[in-house]
């Protein structure tokens, strides 16, 4: 993300959680260097619901038939920190390295808790063949959303630099709201685009469709300017926004934006864990998810726990969990 200090609200406790696929690779260099620049522990999860060393991207030997599961997993934790040390390096000597048998979302948000996780990394698994449904961001990743209270970083593409060029996809709800906190506290000296779409009602019949929109225009900027006092940011984060309002779908600009702008980080509220993915997402959002070409953060509208940076309200330390 950025170099920082746990003071600024970077985060403290990164979690990867991976398959040890290849399409994970992206998400396990961007953990890396998220904890590396802000100095947070890293924790390195492995979830497995059949045990089966063959899998395993990192394996290089077969283990003996007449070892006992537990032994394989130990020889399985040797092997992965081997193919990490070869990947990252020293890195992964200060990094907790997990094998956990069971449900992936459920020892996913029972391991976040112990660790006390800020942050989740993870990667978009590939959607099976004949699967019966489509699959946004894979079903792992789906349930975890539905479980989990802290902010969730969705990784695509392979990480070459910090994140820079940071977009947050706002309608002024308190989910979106949540969203602009926590990426005020995760990049602290970056500049922060929030943008705002609309599609102007009517807009089909209307004489004058780009009179319509430049009138509603103003309208959303009044009500982003209502949005922004209400959250009473102190105005070093309040120079750091760059307000961008404009008429159309909102999963089709920001899409356009992250193409034509070369964004690298799309930031998007969600709201209470339990829902369902639709609820969860709202249908904007996982739109929006659907056909982005660039990494997600993906941030609770209720957090687990408070903020670190003091911009804005604080939550409820550790509520009812």
């Amino acid at each position: 993300m950025t170099a920082a200090s746990s003071s600024d609200g970077a985060p403290r406790n990164v979690l990867l959680a991976t398959d040890l696929s290849a399409r994970c690779d992206r998400a396990l260099d961007r953990a890396v260097a998220i904890a590396a620049d802000a100095s947070a522990q890293l924790t390195i999860l492995h979830v497995y619901e059949e045990f089966e060393e063959s899998r395993l991207a990192y394996g290089r030997y077969t283990a003996p038939s007449w070892r006992a599961p537990p032994d394989a997993v130990a020889i399985a934790k040797r092997r992965i920190r081997e193919g990490l040390r070869a990947d990252v390096g020293n890195a992964v000597e200060k990094a907790t390295v997990l094998i956990e048998d069971g449900e992936p979302a459920e020892v996913i948000e029972r391991v976040a808790t112990s660790e006390r996780a800020d942050l989740i990394v993870t990667g978009v698994a590939s959607e099976r063949m004949f699967a019966s449904r489509p699959v946004i961001l894979g079903k792992t990743v789906e349930k975890l959303l539905r479980r989990v209270s802290i902010p969730t970083l969705i990784v695509r593409n392979r990480p070459r630099a910090s994140y820079e060029h940071i977009v947050i996809a706002t309608d002024f709800s308190e989910p979106s709201s949540q969203a602009l906190h926590v990426a005020l506290q995760f990049f602290p000296d970056q500049t922060l685009h929030l943008l705002h779409a609309f599609e102007p009602p009517y807009a089909g019949v209307i004489a004058d469709p780009h009179r319509q929109a430049e009138n509603f225009r103003v309208v959303h900027a009044g009500d982003l300017a209502a949005f922004l006092d209400a959250m009473a940011l102190p105005e070093s984060a309040r120079r750091r926004l760059v307000s961008l309002i404009e008429p159309g779908r909102p999963a089709q600009l920001v899409h356009e934006y992250v193409r034509d702008r070369g964004a690298d980080l799309v930031v998007l509220g969600t709201h209470g864990r339990g829902a369902t993915l639709e609820a969860l997402l709202g249908s904007t959002a996982k739109n929006i998810l659907r056909s982005l070409p660039c990494d997600a953060l993906l941030v609770p509208g209720s957090l687990l726990r408070a903020p670190a940076s003091g911009v804005g309200p604080t939550p409820p330390e550790n509520p009812g969990r």
